[in-house]
């Protein structure tokens, strides 16, 4: 009997220890960021409990079938050609300890001198006299042409511009895209960057079509472009094409064969508020997109990528980006991502091989465009639920510290999109408004416009 009691009081003790050494940790977990530090929590009982986070899929706009899944650290670091890796996959760079994200305003220039702001507003100012390039680059926060679009009208209501910029061949938001009307049939083959391992295929889109047979697509623009052209890659024969403007009669087209290269077809016609190609396809041709623009003006493209991370952007290909950029000479690109990085499985994380990954991403562009200013957006506000209760995720924390570290390193803008959703109420506020869907992660249609509304004041300051 004794020993029966022994045994209960040693199992007592042992679970009060436990218990006590699980608080202590979620407390250091918890309190540690604030004082610069970050812990590992403990957990005596995970492996008999399920602490998986219960997430809503429902949604307002964006269907969730392929939604954004955390990036895998391993598949970061193979990207990201240069990082240094240990056997378990975690970087071993040594990044400057993150101050606190205190900053002054929403948006901070980094540049030398803080010029880049300057020099961005001033070529806005030019748009009413030579084209004025914008390009999204970024993730499904801006799927759909969410948060671009009313930015985009914003500034071509102030600047002058047309059209929606860049549209892809097919789409997988062709059916909730609102600033332009998509119809795609037949054979097409769609390549993204994410399902490819080669580094010599994608510009900015991260994406192209083929046709393996007759294939066609269809746009219809809210108002007209004066501009429409067509980027693709042939090899040594031209290409046969169909096109319809405006519901006239069909013509025939041969493209230019372009041995590799990326080149340019620009329609016949300005006014342009329907568009119809086809192709009969087999001939391998990678056709890259369509971009409806003005011939002066502000032109905003949105290249995003569901489920990217921002990481594989280090895989851009040099000779297509230089010969893209020939054709749309960026004054500004904006980079959006995160969404993908944190999870509600990794509040733990340090994240050191973001940094590591996304460093090598934003050299990679800055190579690629040496004259365009660049925007880095942090992280959006992200929750989940769990028993019925909406818990900010630890990680987004994190995140956007690394994100204004690189900002700072790499001389970058750097526009706080966490910030600008807690003062129109956060995530919780953005749902309860029908801003957000109710994974607590996407933004509405709705949504991106308040942000738009804050992003595009803050870009043009006092200038008008």
């Amino acid at each position: 009997m004794k020993r029966k009691n022994h045994l209960y009081r040693s199992f007592l003790l042992l679970l009060v220890g436990g218990l006590l050494a699980y608080g202590l940790s979620e407390l250091l977990v918890a309190v540690g960021p604030i004082a610069g530090y970050h812990f590992k929590g403990f957990n005596p009982l995970s492996d008999l409990l399920d602490t998986t986070a219960n997430q809503s899929s429902e949604t307002l706009s964006i269907p969730l079938d392929e939604s954004d899944n955390p990036l895998d650290p391993k598949e970061a670091l193979e990207s990201s050609t240069g990082a240094i890796g240990d056997s378990t996959g975690r970087t071993q760079v040594a990044i400057d300890t993150l101050p606190p994200l205190e900053l002054s305003s929403r948006l901070v220039d980094y540049s030398e001198g803080q010029s880049a702001l300057r020099r961005l507003r001033a070529a806005l100012r030019e748009g009413r006299s030579r084209a004025v390039r914008i390009a999204f680059v970024g993730d499904s926060f801006i799927e759909g042409d969410i948060l671009v679009e009313p930015f985009r009208q914003a500034l071509q209501q102030t600047y002058g511009g047309q059209g929606v910029g860049y549209v892809p061949l097919t789409s997988p938001v062709a059916r909730f895209r609102q600033s332009i009307q998509q119809r795609f049939e037949g054979a097409w083959q769609e390549t993204s960057a994410n399902k490819s391992k080669s580094r010599s295929l994608f510009t900015l889109a991260e994406t192209f079509a083929t046709a393996t047979a007759a294939a066609s697509t269809s746009y219809k623009l809210k108002s007209a472009a004066d501009r429409v052209t067509l980027h693709y890659v042939s090899d040594s024969i031209p290409v046969a094409i169909t096109y319809g403007i405006n519901g006239g009669e069909r013509q025939r087209a041969e493209l230019p064969a372009s041995h590799g290269a990326l080149a340019e077809y620009t329609l016949p016609q300005s006014g342009v508020k329907r568009v119809e190609l086809a192709t009969e396809g087999g001939d391998g041709t990678r056709f890259y997109g369509v971009c409806f623009d003005g011939v002066t003006g502000i032109s905003v493209d949105n290249y995003s990528l569901r489920g990217s991370s921002g990481a594989k952007l280090n895989a851009v290909s040099s000779a297509l980006t230089a010969q893209l950029s020939r054709f749309r000479p960026y004054d500004l690109i904006v980079l959006s991502y995160g969404l993908n990085v944190v999870s509600a499985q990794d509040n733990n994380d340090s994240y050191d091989w973001y940094y590591a990954a996304m460093a090598k991403s934003i050299e990679h562009i800055q190579k690629l465009y040496p004259h365009a200013t660049i925007l880095l957006m942090s992280l959006s506000d992200r929750a989940t639920l769990r028993e019925g209760e909406i818990h900010p995720l630890n990680g987004v924390a994190r995140v956007l510290r690394i994100q204004h570290r690189l900002a700072q390193r790499y001389g970058l803008l750097f526009w706080n999109t966490h910030e600008a959703m807690a003062s129109l109420g956060g995530i919780q506020g953005f749902v309860d408004k029908g801003w957000a869907a109710k994974d607590y992660t996407h933004i509405s249609m709705a949504g991106g416009r308040q942000l738009a509304k804050l992003l595009t004041a803050d870009l043009i300051g006092d200038e008008e």
